[in-house]
């Protein structure tokens, strides 16, 4: 016997009816975001557990095993900067090549160093005692021959990429950048255990000076993305290294390739150079603007200079500064290079 046919349900009706070129566009564009957010979160993940890890360990362990261990920061980032340099080796293979990157790494140097140094001019007072003699020209040797080792180690692993160091097996292991980089982010997650940060610190005013680095180095990199037409995306991943320079080396070229690593290696350690000169010039009459330009490198490598320069005031905002931005860089970096692939 025959069934009399039903009417079809309304929510299957609705279901059939639904499925239009539209909605399967937004779907698509939903899945995409998703996606995205889950492949930022995945990527970030490992950075703050490491970073995390490194924290509670400084926490836990004695100050005479800690501070063992936190001197092996050096020696890792002059692997990695070797490293980068070897995977940077085809970039460097040729004269013109070589020339293109350093030109290309100057100019978001200049470019975000300028920017960053406007956008924290408001803040900027004269100092109510006279700021110690920097010590000349002399004073500078220190931290300007960190500059010129992590260089000379950059080009040394270039030279290196024509032995196929990195092709053998052994190689492979031992010179893959994110183990190096992963050791490194526990070594700086148990350093910054070791800063006391008093309340004091965390004042507005003191605030305002990363979160305006962070403000004029993307909008540096929206400026220069439009200079040179580059990809939006990968142009802000550039800007957001905030001068530490081996982490974004290391994060650009794994995302971007060799040359893209290069230039962002580049672009921070010349943001750190030209923090050195501006502190060293500028830093009486402009301290913060001084201090901003030093990016993540103020709480460490010109932390000296910001003392010799600038009024003693201006210590905890350089520490508080360089923190903040330490922190920043790999999630600023990451979350733009997830859109640049």
């Amino acid at each position: 016997m025959l069934q009399p046919e039903l009417p079809a349900s309304p929510a299957r009706r609705y279901s059939v009816a639904s499925v239009t070129p539209d909605s399967r566009q937004a779907l698509r564009i939903r899945f995409s975001v998703f996606a995205q957010l889950a492949n930022i979160f995945t990527t970030i993940l490992p950075i703050l557990l490491y970073l995390l890890a490194g924290y509670l360990l400084g926490k836990r362990l004695p100050k005479a095993l800690s501070r063992p261990l936190i001197r092996g920061i050096t020696p890792v980032v002059w692997v990695i900067l070797f490293v980068i340099g070897l995977e940077s080796g085809e970039a460097f293979s040729s004269f013109a090549s070589g020339i293109q990157v350093l030109q290309q790494a100057a100019l978001y140097a200049v470019t975000i160093s300028a920017v960053v140094f406007i956008c924290i001019l408001p803040l900027n007072r004269r100092s109510a005692t006279a700021a110690e003699d920097s010590g000349g020209w002399r004073s500078l040797w220190y931290p300007l021959k960190e500059c010129l080792i992590a260089f000379g180690l950059v080009m040394l692993g270039a030279f290196a990429y024509r032995l196929h160091w990195h092709e053998h097996t052994v190689g492979a292991v031992l010179l893959n950048i994110s183990w190096w980089l992963y050791a490194l982010l526990l070594l700086i997650g148990l350093d910054l255990a070791q800063v006391a940060i008093s309340r004091s610190w965390l004042a507005p005013r003191v605030l305002q000076i990363p979160l305006r680095v962070i403000l004029g180095s993307l909008l540096a990199g929206v400026l220069l993305s439009f200079i040179t037409g580059e990809r939006l995306a990968v142009s802000l991943a550039l800007s957001s290294g905030f001068g530490w320079f081996s982490l974004s080396g290391a994060l650009a070229g794994q995302q971007l390739g060799d040359i893209y690593g290069s230039v962002a290696l580049l672009n921070d350690l010349m943001r750190e150079l030209i923090g050195l000169m501006v502190v060293f010039t500028c830093g009486r009459n402009f301290a913060s603007s001084s201090v901003g330009v030093c990016g993540a490198t103020a709480m460490d490598t010109t932390l000296p200079f910001v003392r010799k320069a600038c009024d003693y005031e201006y210590v905890p905002m350089a520490i508080i500064s360089g923190l903040i931005l330490t922190i920043a860089a790999p999630f600023f970096m990451l979350f733009f290079l997830s859109f640049a692939r």
